[in-house]
This record gives structure tokens, sequence and C-alpha cells, in this order.
């Protein structure tokens, strides 16, 4: 859904970053030109390029490379600190938070990393001057104060046990963030304090991160990260295979295939990142809860699954995935059952037609469902879930859209949903997925709630669990709420990825550990998410 990136100059290593990219970009190996590779770079294939590297335009993924948060996301998806010397640490009513600061960090700029950094980070990205996406998810802060240099106090207008989670915003030199995060100088040159700096960004093309020698972390052994942007999957599964990158995510039918070709890995990650549907009730027919029932009864998520995924997958029937831990209800689901969806349409008066299509009323059931063109896995859900439908005498027609499009119809024509930007609390997993706050379409927000569903229950429930300090308490109020989603789904959920990577020369570094990934995805994550880290064997 969101994507973005982020990072600044390390004057030492340019000229050999650049000439890095010029090989790279005429289209050149070290194999090709018969040089030994360079242990200490890594090459990888992008998905694509990056569209911003603002940290309040694109969180985590490849701006966690430039910029550090108060909280790090560590391996399998823990929370650890980052900036943070510990943990924040919260008062007994949840509404005042306290985070003591790493001492001696530096941006890359060279100039020092203190509290009023964060301060002004906490305060720009509820600003609706500067436009951040995320503003809607900071609305619980009230005040964030510096207390001295190095010491925060974030003090909220109501109890949250989920702000760890919102504290990986990476923090820029509050000198540098400038306007809104469009005009922002950030969006281009990048002042974290993040383990690399970016040393060159060839549009189109490619873009090149050097390690800084002062991070406050140590200095990273891969000293240089190319990344080659290459939207096509075949032409990434080309290079990787022919010797030319180092890595590349691929799908899992595809990295399946590849791996174990010539000396390449295939790495699997889990991910709180989900597909699902959306049903918008301005539909006659997803007003009625009964019928949401009956296609999610409809849908053969296991041959998505086994099909689509090549076995990479976890069948879901709520936004809420196995990667929120006891919070997750592993018996919310829905059975495959073609003769009890029929059975619900026939009783809510959606009987099918001469031909063959279901009707009521004169309105036949019939609709359109969007997916993004060039997303392969998102049209072969489509295609799926079209093909399930129609068993049932449900006719959906399969519309490839652009982004822009997208979001300007997803109140009238279904869509191809992904989901789990932030998978570390169940909270920022499913919030804006389900609450009501959410339900009156909007073009700059149409991934929140994009079925415009309401339920005072499910609200009800979101807004307790939020509050909710005591862990077991809190994961009961989830579990309790995904009963509710099967009994009045406001999607078909359909699964939950593994996500699935290919890369060469793992077996030479030791650090190397699996992440719970979120939605995105990309070579900031894959084995390599955690890369600055890595030593050599």
């Amino acid at each position: 859904m969101h994507l973005r990136p982020t990072r600044p100059t390390a004057p030492a290593r340019l000229l050999g970053a650049v000439a890095l990219v010029a090989l790279v970009a005429s289209g050149c190996s070290a194999a090709a030109t018969g040089a030994a590779p360079d242990p200490a770079t890594l090459r990888l294939a992008e998905t694509g390029e990056y569209s911003s590297l603002h940290p309040l335009e694109y969180p985590l993924g490849i701006t966690s490379k430039l910029y550090d948060g108060l909280v790090a996301v560590g391996a399998d998806g823990v929370l650890e600190p980052g900036l943070a010397a510990a943990m924040p640490e919260p008062d007994a009513t949840l509404t005042s938070w306290t985070v003591r600061l790493r001492t001696g960090v530096t941006f890359s700029d060279g100039s020092p990393f203190d509290a009023q950094d964060v301060v002004a980070v906490l305060d720009a990205v509820r600003d609706p001057a500067v436009g951040s996406w995320m503003a809607a998810d900071y609305a619980m802060i009230e005040q964030v104060t510096a207390l001295d240099a190095t010491t925060v106090r974030i003090d909220l207008a109501y109890p949250y046990a989920g702000l760890p989670a919102r504290l990986t915003l990476g923090i820029p030199a509050s000198e540098a963030l400038g306007g809104d995060v469009v005009g922002s100088p950030l969006a281009t040159e990048p002042v974290g304090t993040g383990p690399y700096a970016l040393a060159e960004w060839r549009r189109g093309e490619s873009m090149t991160l050097t390690a800084r020698d002062d991070w406050w972390g140590g200095t990273p052994q891969v000293t240089t990260i190319h990344l080659a942007f290459v939207p096509d999957e075949n032409a990434r599964a080309q290079r990787v295979r022919a010797g030319e990158v180092d890595g590349a995510q691929l799908s899992p039918r595809t990295a399946t295939q590849l791996a174990g070709e010539d000396g390449i890995e295939l790495v699997t990650n889990p991910s709180g990142d989900f597909r699902a549907i959306s049903l918008p009730v301005t539909l006659p027919f997803f007003a009625d809860p009964a019928v949401r029932v009956a296609l999610n009864l409809g849908t053969d998520r296991q041959a998505m699954i086994d099909g689509i995924l090549a076995g990479h997958g976890v069948a879901l029937a709520t936004p809420f995935t196995p990667a929120q831990g006891d919070a997750y209800e592993p018996a919310a689901t829905f059975a495959h059952d073609p003769a009890a969806a029929a059975a619900l349409l026939d009783a809510a008066g959606w009987v099918p037609g001469p031909d063959g299509t279901r009707a009521k009323g004169g309105v036949p059931f019939a609709f359109t469902l969007m997916y993004f063109a060039e997303d392969t896995l998102r049209r072969d859900v489509a295609q799926a879930f079209a093909s399930d439908m129609a068993a049932l005498g449900v006719d959906v027609a399969l519309e490839g859209v652009d982004r822009p499009y997208a979001v300007t119809a997803m109140d009238e024509k279904a869509f191809v949903l992904g989901g789990g930007d932030m998978p570390y609390d169940p909270d920022a997993q499913a919030y804006r997925q389900l609450h009501s706050d959410f339900a009156v379409f909007a073009q700059d927000d149409a991934y929140s709630n994009p079925s415009g569903y309401a339920d005072p229950e499910v609200d009800a429930l979101l807004e307790a669990a939020r509050r909710e300090g005591d862990p077991a308490a809190r994961s009961a109020l989830y579990r309790e709420l995904q009963g509710r989603l099967v009994a009045n789904p406001p999607l078909v959920t359909v699964f939950a990825l593994e996500h699935t990577y290919v890369a060469r020369g793992l077996d030479a570094w030791d650090g190397i550990d699996h992440v719970l990934e979120p939605h995105e995805h990309g070579v900031a994550w894959g084995p390599w998410f955690d890369v600055q880290r890595w030593t050599r064997r």
C-alpha cells in the first residue's frame, strides 16, 4: 500500500560508489568484467523506485538503513530499543510515556541527536500542514516535551498500549525537516542517524548507500549497498541468475523455481502482509452481513495458497494474522463451503436468474473488482476469487488499474487490498482497516477501511483493546473482536503471505536473522533487513 525511503552523504566512499553505479547501470557485472566481486559490496535488485526518502512519507523499509527510530524492529519482529536507551516506559494510566535517549549519537551531517529532534518529528507527523499520511496514527499524542537533552515525555489524550510500535518512526535532524513532506529536502537529501548514507541516486536506474564510520551501532562491514530498480520480476530473476546482483524479492512461485540453481538460496520471512477483497457497502448486496458471510464461505483460500503462493502463506478470515501472537484467534475461520454460501444467498433473496447470475428485485449480483495491473499476485487473487464467485452465480468483472485511479474508485468498486503496514502491534495492524472513524470515503486515505464498514461492537472492542494495559486482557479483547468479524465481516480476507527472496553469498556472513515483515516487501527486508550488523565469517 504505502511506500517510502531516505539518506545522506559519505564523501570518503563517494567516488567508489559512483563507479559501482556506472558499472551496474551499464548492464555489466563483476563476473562479466572478470573482476572479483567486492565482498563488502551488496548488489540487489529492488522491485521499484522509491518515490521519496522522507521518513514521514516512507516509514520502515529502506529508510531504516538511513534513519533510526526510538524503537527498532529486531529479529523475529520483536521490538527493541533503537535511539532509546531502553524501551519507552508508561505510567500506570498508559497516558504518559517517558523515553530515555542514547547519548553520543550523531546525524549523517555531523550534528548531534537530542530530545529536540524527537519533539520535532512527533510534532511534524501530526501537523496537517506537513501532510504525512500517517497523521491519524499519532492522533493519540497530545504533547511531546523534552525534559532535558536525553529525556522525552509523550503525553497522550487517552491510554494507548501500542505506542512503542508507533515509535519505530525514523527521526531526521530537526533542522532538515523543512515544510510539507512533498517539498521537504528530506525527500531526496536524507539526514538521519542510521547506519548508511545516500551516496548516489540515479532516477529511474539505481541508488547507492555507503556505510557510516560514525554510526552509533558500529561501522557496518557491508560498506556499500547498490540497489538497481527493476520493476519486472522476470528481469530481476534473470539478474540474479546471471550473477549481476546478489539477491532480489520474487513472487513465491518464481523464487521457488529459482532456488537451488547455481548457489541461489530461497529465503522466506513471515509477515503481517495480508490480501483481501474489499466489499464497499455502497453496493446494495454488500450492505447485508449475510451476503458478506456467503462470499467468505464461497472463497477457496487454500487453493489460492497452494496455487498462487506455492504454499507460502496462511489462510485468514480477518486482518489479524498469526504475527499478532496471543492476540490472534486461530478459531476465527471460514470453511470453504459453497453449498452453505449458496443457501445464505438464496435466503437473502439473491437467487439465480435464467443466465445463472443471481439477482434480487431486478438488480443483478454483479460488480467490478480492481487490482493493480502491474501486480501479478493481486491479479491472480482477483482471477481466483472471480472464479469462486462465478460458481455461486455472482458475476465479478476484473479491472486492472493504476494506483492513481484505484483511490478514486474504491468507494464504488471492490479492490484486491494489501494490508499490514505495521504488524508489530494488533492496534496498528487492524484499527484503520476496521474502525468506523475511517468509514467515510476519502481519496487521500482510500486504503483505510475501504469497504466503508461500521459496526459499533467492533468499534467498542477496538477502543477497549488499545486502552488495556494488561497484555493478557488486551489479547482476549482482540480474540473476541475476531469472532465478531467472522459474524459480520468487512472484507473477504484471503491469506497472509510469507515473503520470498532469492540470494547468493549469505554463507559468507554471520548475523543473518529472520524478521516478521510488514506489508512492504523489497530488499530492505528479507535476509538483508539487519545487514548493518552482519560480520564476516
